[in-house]
């Protein structure tokens, strides 16, 4: 009997140590796994080792299994390529992790995925792939409860929409990032969200939101001073006090973050930020003791190429602080410095700085220096304005795909209802026969009434289209009197007042011929009244350069101030509309009335340029100039404007206080 209970309990003895077996190799195969990812995650091993340890630990992973553990490992694995620069191995466990997560309908490592992937392609600098996956990645994340992993996607995303001057949008993906690391209680995340929220709301000039923001971080670094130094919020806070034009108020936060010595060592380039914000805030304040040394010291700290860079405004401040000193020529030198470093590192926004600076400190080259920064300034704006598209076609793609799945599911409800719908008519036919008719007779009042009121609505627009183009009208002729008859009415005035104070005949016989240009003045009214004005700009006998050289001519007999022309021999004038060519010589003629009347200047130059496929033209003089910012604009002023902006173009005024007045515009030829 005993032999034969032994007989039967050894078969099971013999499975339960194969199972313990199996246990056992799981076990120590899983602790292979967790140390090599452990490993291949540790930056501070190299990359041959970190890369080795990972593709360990893919050889190991049952590919074939689809269970949670290995969705898991691939997932941390993924992550360690992101850091890697092993395209092929990344795009092989991408792959197999895709298709995993796909096929278990698995949602939080379907967004780890797209995470990863984003990260990978933000390491890559390919932003727009970048920005792509990220929001393929918190459309996931949405539906599970990793809400730190959810921050840690709008936190990547508020980096790349700050990269593209997308402040707004940057902005709320880091409050969105902060509220998730806040329920996460994670104090790192909170205080890089804060910096910047606070970085964000500067440069929207939204102080107050930037101040509560940096406030919020330096108390976040009370609570756990091993996240980062206090230098950095310190020298954003100071900054935004300096942008409020609250320089002593700056001046303490910026000398508060300098007190850490060991800054120096462990953070030079912050030190030569702080140390320019500081010079910026004294010359402001024209206390100029200790000035230059501050920046000569900013300059030797910042040797990475991004402080290089900053160091450009360091010569821009030195170049600020000679001529404040009244020594031009160092002044000049420095200018100069800065433009060189700005242009050698292709730094644009430094490079337009430095030629806005050179142009103040040196007037000889003044309009060269204004001709360079329209074009950088152009250029940079068109770029920055393709990649913003850029984004937003990448946002509204994804919108419009969710959009597309929102129809689709709409539609299959209404197939539903439609079923059910076709059933039930089929069943009660007969009975509501009289209330479909019904029905029928009441939608067609309906849309009667609808169609009434829209030919009523129809007609109030094509009155207030009426009324806008005769207010245009009446707005177009004033422009007309005031630029072209107003003008020629005060030279021809100015010009017979010598009889005042001459009488003999050869004032006399030089007087006629004023009053002879008066019919050339009755000519323009009669032009405008016909609506004629346009035709004087399209007669190729009377050319609009001919135009121009005699109204300059006419200009140089009757006033004191000497005009030069110049123009650029490539612009075809035949090609370019007549309503540009009115309206720039309107503009010529507003501005040498307001030079005779006002600047007493001795020379004046109007220049014209093609830049590309703008039309420049540039009007400057050596008078006594005006304040720009506090002055109000007269008409003249105004109507100067209004035709540039009729025109799609750009006009910038530049005056220097008894130096130097330009007026510089570009108008679209396309």
């Amino acid at each position: 009997m005993m032999r034969r209970f032994f007989c039967l309990l050894i078969p099971f003895l013999f499975l339960e140590r194969c199972t313990l077996k199996n246990n056992n190799k799981t076990i120590l195969l899983n602790d292979k796994i967790q140390k090599n990812l452990k490993m291949g995650s540790n930056l501070k091993l190299s990359k041959n080792i970190r890369e080795k340890c990972n593709n360990r630990v893919l050889s190991m992973l049952d590919i074939d299994k689809n269970d949670t553990l290995t969705r898991f490992y691939l997932s941390s694995l993924l992550f360690n390529y992101t850091n890697l620069d092993n395209e092929s191995s990344f795009k092989t466990v991408s792959k197999l992790l895709f298709n995993k997560s796909t096929e278990a309908k698995d949602t939080l490592n379907l967004a780890r995925y797209y995470r990863y992937k984003a990260g990978y392609f933000k390491k890559n600098a390919i932003d727009d792939s970048a920005f792509y996956y990220y929001i393929k990645a918190e459309k996931f994340y949405r539906k599970t409860q990793d809400e730190l992993g959810l921050a840690k996607v709008y936190s990547n995303k508020r980096q790349l929409q700050y990269k593209y001057d997308d402040y707004t949008g940057s902005n709320l993906s880091a409050k969105k990032a902060y509220s998730y690391y806040k329920k996460s209680n994670n104090l790192e995340g909170q205080y890089h969200s804060l910096i910047a929220i606070g970085n964000n709301c500067t440069i929207l000039k939204e102080y107050n939101n930037a101040v509560n923001a940096f406030q919020q971080a330096l108390e976040i670094l009370k609570k756990d001073k091993s996240i980062d130094n206090s230098g950095t919020c310190l020298n954003n806070l100071g900054n935004v006090y300096r942008e409020e034009k609250k320089f002593k108020k700056a001046m303490y936060y910026l000398n508060l973050a300098l007190k850490d010595k060991s800054l120096v060592t462990s953070d030079p380039c912050l030190v030569g930020f702080l140390l320019n914000n500081l010079s910026y805030c004294k010359l402001q304040l024209k206390e100029y003791k200790g000035v230059p040394e501050m920046l000569y010291k900013s300059v030797k700290l910042m040797k990475d190429e991004e402080g290089i860079k900053e160091s450009t405004i360091s010569y821009i401040y030195l170049s600020n602080y000679f001529i404040a000193r009244h020594d031009t020529l160092k002044s000049q030198i420095y200018a100069e410095k800065a433009l060189k470093i700005a242009k050698k590192y292709r730094a644009p926004y430094y490079y337009l700085s430095a030629l806005s600076n050179a142009g103040s400190v040196d007037c000889k080259k003044a309009s060269k220096y204004i001709v360079e920064y329209d074009r950088i300034n152009d250029s940079l704006y068109f770029i920055e304005n393709n990649t913003r598209n850029q984004y937003y076609s990448i946002q509204l793609e994804t919108d419009d795909i969710k959009h597309e799945k929102e129809v689709v599911v709409i539609q299959k409800r209404i197939i539903t209802g439609i079923s059910g719908f076709v059933i039930l008519v089929i069943v009660l036919l007969l009975i509501i026969t009289k209330q479909r008719a019904k029905q029928k007779e009441l939608r067609l009042l309906q849309e009667q009434q609808k169609n009434n009121e829209e030919i009523y609505d129809l007609m109030l627009v094509q009155k207030s289209k009426e009324e806008q183009a005769r207010k245009s009208e009446k707005k177009r002729i004033a422009l007309e009197l005031h630029d072209g008859i107003m003008n020629k009415l005060a030279s021809t005035r100015l010009n017979l007042n010598v009889l005042n104070h001459k009488n003999d005949d050869k004032t006399i016989k030089k007087c006629l011929s004023y009053i002879a240009s008066i019919y050339d003045i009755e000519q323009e009214i009669r032009d405008i009244a016909h609506d004629l004005t346009l035709d004087a700009f399209n007669n190729s006998i009377n050319s609009f350069v001919t135009l121009v050289k005699d109204f300059i001519s006419a200009q140089e007999n009757t006033t004191k101030t000497k005009y030069k022309f110049e123009m650029d021999e490539t612009i075809n004038w035949e090609k370019i509309s007549s309503i540009i060519k009115m309206n720039l010589f309107r503009i010529i003629q507003e501005s040498s009335y307001n030079i005779n009347k006002f600047a007493e200047a001795k020379n004046a130059i109007i220049c014209f340029m093609l830049d590309e496929s703008n039309l420049c033209l540039s009007i400057t003089d050596d008078g006594k100039g005006f304040d720009v910012e506090s002055n109000n604009d007269g008409i003249g002023l105004k109507n100067i404007k209004q035709r540039v902006e009729s025109l799609n173009g750009k006009l910038v005024i530049q005056s220097i206080s008894n130096k130097r007045t330009s007026l510089n515009i570009a108008i679209p030829l396309a």
